[in-house]
């Protein structure tokens, strides 16, 4: 025998088609279905109310056998489920007992109730004025009013054809996990109706600010982007808090058609079906949820633009602004080079006259000795040109190092 090395996943992968197995349903059982969104801690104590090991927490589902009736454990993503089946009217002492010990733990918290009545076909159908049924597959008559009973749970009447207990298991199954799914689903429109009033007052909030930008001064525009940006710091908030909700009203929708198309309902009598009325109340539903979703998106995107068109506005602004400065720089260069020229020509003149005044103390020592019979007025007036040159080059050079230093 070959000794493979199996992907990490595999044997989760392999178990998945088997992670739901339903229970055998016979005429004149009950089915009673509780979804439970639970924390950590009442997932555990949830185990340790039903005997269950906590080491298999990880299991995807459980069965456990009390004798007068069956009980299937079952983790989903956000919730968990129980069913239990009783081979009577499902009102026992026992059973009663656990549903009250169940509902009594902190923490778990009923999403989904439903009570499965199992009865032979062809018993008298139950007599509510506002029925809905049809046939299933398979000859199975449902009949349900689709409003919780005085105990919270939405009760189905099935009027099940004598045969395989695995068979009609499976399509009551189905007919549960419909209802499950479409409540969780449901789970989404308070939230979109609650998130379309404050998706509304921002909308308006935009369309005032974008109307501002066309006549708001350049100085406001600092104030307009600070109130786009909270804004969509907001808006991002909102949809990453609604995000999984929404996308999960998504998944349980597309769950719901496949169940109720699996269930191939037939119209019986002058009842409206149970899935037309499903459909009919559903897809209005989930078409809210999608346009608050979309919503959201196109929002988040209006405010994206409307900063990049004023974040482009401020831009051009400052860069007029540094235009003006620059400009203005300019010219005050062009001004301290002049006054550095004149400072550097009075500078050139005061330093000559005092320089001569040095020198001429020179000549008048040095002239009868050097210069015989010339005047010392002469000689100091050949001087003045002399060292005028050369100080105005003196101040030239060493201005021209301080501005390459510079």
């Amino acid at each position: 025998m070959a000794n493979w090395s199996f992907h990490t996943d595999r044997e989760s992968v392999i178990a998945e088609p088997h992670a739901r197995p339903p229970m055998p349903a016979s005429p004149g059982d009950t089915l009673l279905h509780l979804g439970l969104g639970c924390t950590s801690e009442a997932q555990l104590a949830l185990f340790a109310l039903l005997g269950i090991d906590p080491e298999l927490k990880n299991d995807r589902h459980w069965k456990k056998d009390y004798g007068r009736f069956g009980l299937k454990l079952e983790q989903h993503t956000e919730f968990m489920s129980i069913t239990l089946l009783a081979a009577n009217d499902g009102k026992s002492a026992e059973l009663t007992d656990l549903l009250n010990r169940i509902a009594a733990v902190e923490g778990a918290e009923a999403i989904t109730l439903t009570r499965v009545e199992m009865a032979p076909e062809g018993t008298k159908p139950m007599p509510p004025a506002r029925a809905f049924g049809g046939t299933m597959r398979g000859g199975m008559a449902v009949f349900s009013t689709l409003t919780p009973d005085p105990a919270g749970f939405i009760v189905y009447h099935v009027h099940a054809r004598p045969g395989s207990p695995d068979e009609t298991g499976r399509r009551v199954q189905r007919l549960i996990e419909m209802e499950t799914y479409r409540t969780l689903c449901l789970l989404g429109l308070p939230l979109a109706r609650r998130t379309g009033e404050s998706l509304a007052g921002d909308e308006r909030r935009l369309i005032e600010v974008v109307g501002a930008m066309g006549s708001e001064s350049i100085e406001g525009d600092g104030t307009l982007f600070e109130h786009l940006s909270q804004l969509l710091q907001k808006s991002n908030a909102m949809r990453a808090s609604t995000r999984f909700r929404f996308s999960a009203s998504l998944a349980y929708y597309n769950l719901v058609q496949q169940r109720l198309t699996s269930l191939e309902e037939e119209k019986l009598d002058d009842l409206q079906t149970i899935s037309g009325f499903v459909r009919s109340r559903l897809e209005p539903s989930m078409a809210t949820i999608d346009s608050t979703a979309a919503r959201q998106r196109t929002l988040i995107d209006d405010l994206s633009q409307a900063l990049s068109l004023l974040r482009t506005r401020i831009d051009l602004a400052l860069n007029r602004d540094n235009q003006t400065v620059l400009k203005s720089l300019d010219a005050r260069n062009r001004k301290q080079v002049l006054i550095a020229q004149t400072v550097e020509g009075l500078s050139a003149v005061a330093i000559s006259y005092y320089a001569v005044g040095l020198l001429s103390y020179v000549l008048k020592a040095a002239a009868p000795h050097i210069w015989p019979g010339m005047p010392q007025t002469t000689l100091i007036a050949i001087s003045v040109p002399i060292v005028v040159a050369a100080v105005w080059i003196t101040l030239h050079r060493l201005r021209g190092r301080w501005e390459k230093g510079a």
